[in-house]
Order: C-alpha cells, then structure tokens, then sequence
C-alpha cells in the first residue's frame, strides 16, 4: 500500500511538474519552413507575444495548460487558432498557410492607384490614424536592449616620458596591452530585459487638465559578463586608471592631444577613481526615458530618422500587390527606396486599404546611406559613422479607434575609429614632466531594442493616486536561463542570447 501511495504520490508530482514548465514554438510557412518573424500570438484572448526573428515564442508557465487557447496570426497567411496541447503534439511548431496574394493586375478596385496616391492618403491619414488614445488605464509593456562591442583594432602605449623608468613604462604598456588583450579575446556583450507596468490617468494639474504616469517595474535581468566594461566610455576609463596608476597622486595634469591644448581640463590621479564615490543613479528613471525616447523614435508621425511615410517627396514609391489580414482586410504592399540624396531608407510598407494605416513597416539603411558621423581622420585622427540602422514596427487597432504601437525592433550601430597622441602636462614646476601616450582604436558598436505591449486595463484615478513609483534593482545572472522568465510573458529571446555566458566561469 505504501508502495502505491509512492507511486501516486510520484506521478501527481510529474504532473505537476509538467504543467509548470513553460512551452516553446517556432511559427514558420507552411510551403517554405521559413521563419515567420514578429508574428502575434494571442494566449487566451489576453495577453500577447511576438515571435522573434527567428520565429521562436514561448508560452509563459503560469499559461502553459494544455487547454490554453493560442491565436497564431502573420500578415498575409492565414490564421491558426490552437491550445497548447496541439503545440506539444506538433513538436512545437506552427506552420501557417500562405494567403491570398493579388498583383495589382488582378485587383482593380482601389489597387488600381498608383503608388504615389496610396502614400499621400497614408500621409493625410497619418494624425486621425496615429493619434493619442487613452487615459485612466494601465498597460503593460516588455522591453530588451542589447550592447555589443567588436574591436577590429586597439592599441595603446606610453611612447615616451620624462619622469618615469623604461621599466615603469614597461610595466604600464604590459598591463594596458593584456587590457586590450582581454577585450579583443572576449567582446564586450550585455543583454537588459525589463517587464513594467505603466499608469496613466488624465486629471487636473496647476488649473489645466493633464496626463499623469507612474511606472512600476515588475521585472528585471541584466546577462552581463562583469569582468568586461561594455561601454566605450567603460573602457576608456578602465585604461585611464591603468595609466594613472603611474601617475604622481599629488600632482595635476592638463592634457594635451596632437595640436589642441586643453588648459581648461585638468585631471589627478582620483580623477577615474569611482571606488570610493557613490553614484547617484535611478535605474526606474533611466529605463522609463529610455523606453519613452525608443518609442517616439518609433512613431511614423513624428520621428525624425523614419521619414519614409512623411516625406513623401524624396522617396520613390512602387505598388507591389494586396494581400489579407484578418483584423485589417484588404492590405496594399508599397515598396519604397531613395529617390534624392537626403532619404536614407528602403524596405516595405503594409497599408491597410480601410482607412490607409501602416500596420507594418520593414525598413533599413539603403546602400551608402548613413545616418550621420564625423570623418576627421586625417586632421584629428577622428572618424565616427551611424551606418546601421534597420528595424520593424508593427500597429494594431485599438478598441478606441486609431493604432498603437504592438510592437518595434531596431538596430543600431556605429563605426568608430580613434588613433592620437595624448600628452599629460605636469600643471606645476613649469609643466616640464610630461607623459605621452599613443591610442588606437577601431571597433563596431551594435545596439538592439525590442518592444512589446502585452496588454491593458482600466483603473480609477483613487487607484492611480495609491500608486508609489519605487526604483528597482537589476537581477544580474551570468547565463541565460529559460527559468528567468518562465512565470512572465517575454519576446523569445535569440540564439546569440541563449548563448550567452560569463567567460569567466
């Protein structure tokens, strides 16, 4: 008896453990088996996820029954509905069936507009299609950002001082060089998720109605290898209290690199010492504006990088065909690529026919296009370039009327490149001791942010004034882990970042 009740007790707990785990897919075309990027898939009717460029999703934990409904939809295939239980039997995968795909040949009703004419009512519509929507409510809101550095070439050396030993120039280069060493042999890399909650309401503030928000974190984690700076200014630092280690800590430099003197900048040997100095910080503050700013360089109205919908003047515009969206009808392909030099961007808009909304746009930095820089190479040995930029937005229609941003993606980098001569100039006796040192840098900086709604409610103003914004900690792991966000709706993350780990361990 007690041996059955061991066995019951047993399998109970495998059960259990089963309908714990979270459950992960891939949506693909059903004809092809090519991934299906940023599909929406809808758990219960609820909350939502997209897929990433991979076509990977998960299904949080506290979501994964096998009774679970998933609503699998793809701009031009038609949509699946599910449970989680078919996904399991299928192996994990969803592989939705191409739609119906009309060249504009075949569609002669509002197709036949040309291309020009669909973007001036997609420009005429933009304000009523995009505009703001929404007071007393709280939505909730995933966020990943990503850094990396590749550093094609670095070097930096004490060439020549006048107070310090060859063999204390020796050891200052040995230990600069296994910096750079360590920073070449292992890239700098650092991975930011953030689930918050987002309040608004719409009350009475100094005699003016006005919008309030408060944010609350629910949950944060940083994949960061902590023995590498990732920033460039991390690293600069890091090499400046290397150098400084060789420095007189009772004296005062002013620097001085290739023909420009800088009296005004004087530095000491503390002056990269933070060890004893606490930094005032707030991370709830930085990710709010950070998240803030990434969505309003999202908006089609009003970002000033994404001016393939506004600008329609120096695009060229060609009508490639309709295709089907379940919640949007009848949805025209527009193509679009520079037509004068100051238009950065190609790729493709999705429009629906109704009311000329752009429900999604794939767009990137066309052939020799660059954002912006600085080429200063052969005068100050500067040269700094934004040449990536690419990205996906996507808009759903909201209950009130107009769209709202489901979901956007972004890349973005820059080439950097830094080779000069710095001199510290001793500010007493005359400034005779000097130390001069020679840097080199070359190197690509990448950054990737995603973002999600996940979902929306309604509060009351008495709900929103019992609110307290409260600053967070990042939970730091040195690994990814699908534990991490098992009990939360999340954006599947990469393989790169599945791959992640400390190299240190």
């Amino acid at each position: 008896m007690m041996k059955n009740a061991l066995t019951a007790l047993l399998c109970l707990v495998g059960f259990q453990v089963a309908v714990a785990q979270s459950v992960s897919g891939r949506i693909i075309d059903s004809e092809t088996g090519a991934p299906l990027s940023f599909a929406d898939v809808q758990i219960n009717d609820s909350n939502s996820i997209m897929s990433n460029t991979e076509g990977g999703f998960t299904v949080p934990e506290k979501n994964a029954d096998d009774a679970t409904m998933l609503t699998v939809s793809f701009l031009g295939y038609y949509t699946q509905y599910l449970t989680v239980r078919d996904l399991k039997n299928n192996d994990g995968t969803v592989r939705l069936k191409p739609g119906a795909f009309k060249l504009e040949t075949v569609y002669i009703s509002k197709a036949s507009m040309n291309a020009d004419s669909i973007m001036a009512s997609v420009k005429n519509n933009l304000k009523n299609n995009y505009k703001f929507y929404g007071s007393n409510n709280k939505t909730t809101f995933f966020y990943r950002s990503s850094a990396a550095i590749t550093p094609a070439k670095a070097e930096a050396k004490i060439s020549q001082s006048t107070k310090y030993s060859k063999e204390e120039i020796k050891e200052a280069n040995k230990e600069l060089e296994t910096f750079i060493s360590t920073i070449k042999a292992n890239p700098p890399k650092e991975f930011a998720d953030v689930l918050i909650d987002h309040y608004m309401t719409k009350k009475m503030v100094k005699g003016k109605i006005g919008f309030l928000t408060r944010d609350q974190v629910i949950k944060a984690v940083k994949l960061r290898d902590n023995s590498n700076p990732i920033s460039l200014n991390d690293m600069l630092e890091t090499g400046a209290k290397i150098l400084f280690t060789h420095l007189d800590p009772e004296k005062y430099y002013r620097i001085k690199s290739g023909w420009f003197g800088t009296r005004d900048t004087i530095v000491s040997h503390n002056s990269f010492d933070t060890d004893d100095v606490t930094k005032e910080k707030n991370n709830l503050k930085d990710v709010t504006s950070e998240i803030s700013i990434f969505r309003s360089g999202s908006s089609l109205q009003y970002s000033s990088n994404l001016d393939f919908v506004k600008n329609n003047e120096i695009y060229k515009y060609s009508f490639v065909g309709v295709t089907e969206d379940g919640d949007n009808g009848r949805v025209f392909i527009i193509k679009f690529r520079p037509g004068k030099r100051r238009a950065k961007y190609n790729g493709t808009l999705y429009i629906a026919e109704k009311d000329y909304a752009v429900i999604r746009a794939d767009y990137g930095l066309a052939d020799g296009r660059k954002l912006g820089g600085i080429n200063l190479k052969f005068i100050l040995g500067i040269k700094q370039l934004e040449n990536v930029s690419r990205g996906t937005l996507v808009f759903k229609e909201s209950e009130e009327g107009g769209y709202y941003l489901k979901y956007a993606s972004k890349e973005s980098g820059e080439y950097v490149y830094i080779n000069r001569p710095l001199k510290f100039i001793e500010i007493t006796n005359g400034g005779k001791e000097k130390i001069e040192f020679e840097v080199k840098v070359e190197m690509n900086v990448l950054n990737r942010q995603e973002f999600c709604f996940v979902s929306k409610s309604a509060i009351t103003e008495a709900e929103f004034d019992a609110l307290e914004e409260k600053d967070f900690e990042y939970e730091t792991v040195d690994g990814y882990s699908p534990d991490i966000w098992k009990e939360f709706t999340s954006i599947e993350p990469l393989e790169e970042m599945k791959q992640f780990k400390n190299v240190t361990q």
